[in-house]
């Protein structure tokens, strides 16, 4: 699965050759008592307001969090897997979280291993994740892999994402695609799906 994993830069690098001051507010004290919100009552935003995001439980493992101050992402990852940092490119850094070191370089993973990819990409176009991800399904139908779902998601802290589950020669593949500011996170995880599932929820910004 290495192979794959790193050939989908190469592949995006071929496509894209183609491709007011806040003033201070003093409060004034409010006499009359609001009453209560009954615990029952649900909450329902103003029009044109966004829904809060709702907030998770802790996660189903013993968490690590792994933190990139320079991109501004966060997420838990589970205890003692193995973090390697790596820069793919100039345009393009790595980091391979493994449930052991030794499946580093396998091409198919062992029962209840977990390999997961986080690859930050400084990529055209900016600040467009709609045409970012349509970017990647032409690079993965250009390689023979099949798209086998695509939904959309809300992360933590309502950060927007997409996610792909590909089907690829050696196995599925599930790739969450999400905006960082000017920057795009692509995560690529194989293995424990539901596991990966249960990480990539838990990807929030840190601005």
């Amino acid at each position: 699965m290495k192979q794959i994993l790193l050939v989908l830069p190469l592949l995006l690098i071929l496509l894209s050759a183609c491709g007011t001051p806040v003033t201070d507010i003093t409060p004034v004290p409010v006499e009359t008592e609001l009453p209560a919100v009954p615990s029952n009552t649900e909450v329902v935003p103003e029009p044109g307001e966004a829904a809060p995001s709702p907030k998770l439980p802790a996660p189903p493992f013993d968490a690590e969090t792994y933190l990139d101050q320079k991109t501004g992402f966060a997420f838990d990852y589970p205890r003692g897997w193995t973090v390697t940092e790596a820069l793919v490119s100039e345009r393009a850094s790595q980091v391979q979280f493994l449930s052991s070191p030794e499946i580093a370089d396998m091409a198919t993973l062992p029962d209840g291993a977990t390999r997961l990819s986080a690859m930050v990409y400084d990529w055209d176009p900016k600040n467009d994740l709609a045409a970012y991800g349509a970017n990647w399904k032409t690079a993965w139908e250009a390689s023979g892999f099949t798209i086998l779902e695509e939904q959309e998601l809300v992360l933590e802290q309502g950060l927007p994402a997409v996610q792909f589950t590909i089907q690829t020669s050696a196995a599925n593949v599930v790739f969450p695609v999400t905006a960082l500011g000017e920057q795009y996170l692509v995560l690529s995880g194989e293995g424990d799906l539901e596991l990966v599932k249960e990480i990539v929820q838990r990807v929030r910004p840190i601005w």
